[in-house]
């Protein structure tokens, strides 16, 4: 009975276990991010924050150029509307003294008329007695005469005299007409400069607004590079430290190596060749030796395998030598050996590839000595030795 508790109780454990690994192992392998993934990320993050930093970098000097152009319209619109302040002032001076010429024109006509209204009543009791000096039997009739002719001259001259002077009214009338209507022009116009200036002053804002937008988003987007450059260094560093490694404890056996891919032995690109990469110069760290897609690749020398992807470097194999020596290979379609298996010379260790960051299939071969990068050249036999 003891003996069947013990059983149950074991398997029951044995089944708790199988059950945390069935849950444990998907989410391990669902969040786990490989180094090449990483740098590959990362380095797309970069990217895209630099088109980021640049598109809101365009961004604010539209906007500052459109601040600048609304600035100088407004600036050349307070001028204008200066000199059109002036111009109603003159207006308004030159209207009162037409006011004034009006005023001064109408008392003349009022007075005018007036004494020409006594005139003629002058004249009017003048002609009454004239008559009656007639019916007395004056005797010089042509004095009469005379004296009518007069009357009748200086009502002319007083009537014309009165017309002359309603006209000369109308005509001040007019004129000051036409300087009010040309007051109201200017007045219409400065009304349209205002609203122009209000509508450029929001333009002005609008455009100061974008700027502080840009400039917030450039510092949020700066410091997100900053963070993510930071990251990307990191990833790098572990990059080098993976190849810098060199846990083994063996002595290189100062034996040479052998040529990684026999057959081919052109090389697209030599080992410290300078070369733009990205935008920056860049010392090429090994050989590139173009081969077709699936040529098997070989070990350079005796050693123990480390396996890593990288972004550039796409698919790749170390080999640790011992004494600080060591080879990578890299743009790997497939590996054909695993971390920790120790490998000797001559044996199948890949296939040529194009991943990572290649323009066609080759392999890219890689000595270093304790971390830096050296010519694999003064370690190669036939045809390099």
């Amino acid at each position: 009975m003891e003996k069947h508790k013990k059983l149950v109780r074991v398997v029951c454990l044995v089944l708790a276990a199988l059950m945390v690994m069935t849950i444990g192992v998907p989410l391990i392998f669902a969040y786990a991010e490989t180094p090449a993934e990483k740098l590959e990320r990362l380095r797309k993050e970069l990217e895209d924050i630099k088109s980021n930093i640049s598109a809101v970098e365009n961004s604010k000097e539209k906007s500052e150029q459109t601040k600048q152009y609304y600035q100088a319209q407004a600036n050349n619109l307070k001028a204008q509307l200066a000199a059109i302040k002036e111009d109603i002032a003159a207006q308004q001076q030159s209207i009162e003294l037409k006011n004034a010429e009006v005023a001064e024109k109408a008392a003349n006509v009022a007075y005018n008329k007036s004494m020409f209204e006594s005139r003629l009543k002058g004249m009017y009791e003048m002609s009454r007695q004239s008559n009656l000096a007639i019916l007395l039997g004056i005797d010089d009739v042509s004095q009469i005469l005379l004296f009518a002719e007069n009357l009748q001259q200086i009502s002319e001259h007083d009537t014309q005299l009165v017309q002359q002077l309603r006209d000369e009214q109308a005509a001040l009338e007019a004129q000051r007409a036409e300087l009010e209507q040309q007051l109201a022009d200017l007045a219409a116009r400065e009304q349209e400069l205002t609203d122009t200036a209000v509508a450029y002053s929001n333009a002005i804002q609008q455009a100061d607004a974008a700027i502080s937008a840009a400039e917030a988003d450039l510092a949020a987007n700066e410091e997100a590079l900053a963070e993510t450059q930071r990251q990307y260094e990191q990833a790098q560093e572990e990059w080098r430290q993976w190849t810098a490694a060199n846990n083994v404890d063996f002595e290189y056996n100062q034996g040479g190596f052998a040529w990684p891919i026999p057959g081919y032995t052109n090389l697209s690109s030599d080992f410290g060749v300078g070369r733009w990469i990205y935008g920056k110069w860049d010392v090429h760290r090994g050989m590139d030796v173009p081969a077709p897609a699936g040529t098997p690749i070989y070990a350079a020398a005796d050693g123990v395998v480390s396996t890593n992807n990288h972004w550039t470097y796409g698919i790749s194999v170390k080999i640790s030598h011992g004494s600080g020596l060591a080879t990578i290979y890299g743009h790997m379609s497939a590996r054909a050996v695993n971390d920790g298996d120790y490998v000797t010379q001559g044996q199948l260790i890949g296939y040529v590839g194009s991943t990572g960051n290649s323009t066609g299939n080759h392999l890219h071969f890689e000595t270093t000595l304790n971390g830096a990068a050296v010519s694999s050249r003064p370690y190669l036999g036939p045809p390099w030795g």
